[in-house]
């Protein structure tokens, strides 16, 4: 059997509709609460099932989290949460309680999705079914996993449940059994947007209430934990300082070590900055070897931060400068003056192809992206490669042509 025909054949048994089965199964023997009543307009406590690791998208759905807390101020919220960022979220002064989820190996992958469901059905049970909550939120979309946090917050019982319908991406159009009110769409509205306006789409403020310019301010409970910390915050140099971080998930994102290296030259040499490279331990010898390159000025703590301290770091820098990933995401987020070189083509338009900027940016006041022109073949729309392709075309001039820009301009 065809490794994609055997992946399809292990997901028929996790399909939405019988995720919703599973769940009536358990409910009918007691093993997870019964369905609430519904109280309308009673709103006091909330659960946010956002059960995934990627630290980009989890730093985008505090926008949902902020404007939940702005609808409903004096509610109760619990988030389940990826637990690679469970401690940032911990810190939000509005967050009640925190539900750190594991991300399970290889989950979305053949018989994979079954372990995850297991898991999640567990997690629920051990950590979770004691709570009551009068509203779920389930903001994830666009995604063939996008049901297992629908799943996970359908087990609580709660009377009312919303979340973005499957209609809109097609993919997974049976979720909407899981939800009391479905939205729709946003579908090429930046993820920030989309996830801000989920709650006027389901009915429970003014589906106007939410402008355009949330995706170009930075989040406001990001930089208010940053703030928390700011006074006991370790930094790693004294004085001024840029933060250059040089990996990213895949390799296609990743631009070259000399590109970087130029503008590390140029950030010391133009504006009087030492550099601090950041990264995972699994990046630690590049970052190592873009310190080399830099020369005398620059450090790397790759391997050697969490992720609280590597807020920390981001946010007492001056600038930040990274490929599209998770730790761009929390520099733009913070509202810090950011550059971002992305693979993806200033010529493809099409705005509902995956890691478009037009969807997915980073957010904040200052924020730059750096793009090739065009595509290298044979790559159409986003690149198709697994090693360093079209992103490669982009010089070093352009980025600190963005740099300069954005130093020169007040925010």
């Amino acid at each position: 059997m065809r490794k994609t025909t055997f992946g399809r054949v292990a997901k028929l048994g996790v399909s939405p509709l019988a995720l919703w089965i599973r769940a009536k199964i358990l409910r009918s023997f007691g093993l997870i609460p019964k369905k609430q009543s519904s109280r309308e307009n009673e709103v006091h406590s909330i659960f946010v099932s956002f059960p995934y690791d990627a630290l980009g998208d989890s730093v985008l759905m505090l926008s949902l989290l902020d404007r939940t807390h702005l609808v409903w101020p004096n509610a109760k919220i619990d988030v389940a949460v990826g637990a690679a960022f469970a401690s940032v979220v911990k810190e939000i002064a509005y967050v009640h309680r925190v539900f750190p989820v594991v991300q399970t190996a290889k989950s979305d992958v053949g018989f994979g999705v079954y372990r995850r469901v297991a898991y999640l059905t567990h997690f629920f049970r051990s950590h979770i079914a004691s709570q009551k909550y009068d509203l779920t939120i389930s903001p994830r979309w666009d995604s063939t996993d996008s049901y297992f946090g629908a799943y996970l917050a359908y087990l609580t019982g709660a009377p009312l449940h919303c979340g973005y319908s499957g209609t809109n991406d097609g993919i997974r159009p049976g979720v909407d059994r899981f939800y009391t009110h479905s939205a729709r769409g946003g579908r090429f509205e930046h993820e920030s947007l989309r996830y801000s306006r989920l709650l006027g789409r389901c009915g429970f403020e003014a589906e106007d209430a939410v402008g355009e310019e949330v995706s170009q301010c930075r989040i406001q409970s990001l930089w208010q934990v940053s703030q928390q910390r700011r006074a006991a915050a370790e930094l790693p140099v004294v004085g001024r300082y840029a933060v250059l971080c040089p990996g990213a998930s895949y390799l296609n994102k990743r631009w070259c070590l000399d590109g970087f290296a130029a503008v590390g030259r140029h950030l010391q040499r133009g504006f009087g900055l030492s550099v601090v490279v950041v990264g995972s331990s699994s990046e630690a010898d590049i970052c190592r070897s873009l310190c080399h390159l830099i020369g005398d000025g620059a450090i790397s703590i790759a391997g050697k931060t969490e992720i609280l301290k590597l807020m920390d770091v981001i946010a007492g820098a001056e600038v930040f400068v990274g490929n599209d990933s998770g730790s761009s995401h929390i520099a733009g987020g913070l509202g810090l003056k950011t550059v971002v070189v992305n693979a993806f083509p200033c010529d493809c338009t099409g705005e509902d192809i995956p890691n478009s900027p037009v969807r997915f940016r980073p957010v904040g006041t200052a924020v730059r992206v750096v793009q090739p022109e065009k595509n290298l073949p044979p790559c159409a729309g986003m690149c198709k490669m697994n090693w360093q392709h079209c992103i490669q075309q982009v010089q070093d001039e352009s980025v600190n042509a963005a740099l300069d820009s954005l130093m020169t301009d007040a925010y």
